[in-house]
């Protein structure tokens, strides 16, 4: 059996290097530049995850999105099916606020302990929930005791080394007339 030898000829491969390469647009250059950044960014990221990881003191990183957005309630009373409006003009509790705060800070002292600050508004109540205990209300004067940043005890680390401790707002809307709470959440 014979083996053939091709070749070829001389012309022919003159032709393939004479042959001009067509030109580089600039969109894959700017395509290039924003896929290598795009890149750069996801490498970063990955490297603060991992050292957010191994040392959850490092500050978070977060994003301005937009305020309504539709994982997250723009107000997480509302979420809660709690509604607030302004009282008319003239319409004047019989409690005060100061009183008002002094009851929930009798009813709630843990509460007011942990706290890192208190504030009270009076306003209109409207509450549509699902819990069987609380009824329906619309429209009751109130006084709105906002505890926030109120830490939890101490968590046991020893279940678990990196756990940490949290803090919630804690919301206590009191009867504007009667003193009487009404509803309290946490948020």
């Amino acid at each position: 059996m014979a083996v053939r030898k091709t070749t070829q000829p001389k012309d022919t491969a003159a032709r393939k290097s004479t042959r001009k390469r067509p030109p580089v647009l600039p969109s894959r250059h700017f395509s290039a530049v924003v896929g290598s950044a795009l890149i750069g960014v996801a490498l970063l990221w990955f490297a603060w995850l991992i050292a957010h990881q191994l040392n959850p003191s490092i500050p978070s990183l977060t994003f301005p999105l937009p305020a309504n957005s539709a994982n997250t309630p723009a107000d997480p009373l509302a979420a809660a099916g709690i509604t607030l409006s302004s009282p008319a003009q003239g319409q004047e509790p019989l409690l005060t606020r100061q009183q008002a705060v002094l009851l929930v800070n009798e009813m709630e002292p843990q509460i007011a302990s942990r706290a890192s600050g208190v504030d009270a508004s009076y306003t209109l109540f409207s509450y549509k929930g699902s819990s069987p205990a609380v009824a329906n209300s619309h429209g009751v004067p109130v006084w709105l005791v906002h505890y926030t940043n109120v830490s939890e005890p101490h968590p046991d680390t020893a279940a678990d080394p990196h756990t940490s401790s949290s803090h919630h707002d804690f919301y206590v809307f009191l009867d504007a007339n009667s003193g009487r709470e009404l509803l309290a959440i946490w948020l």
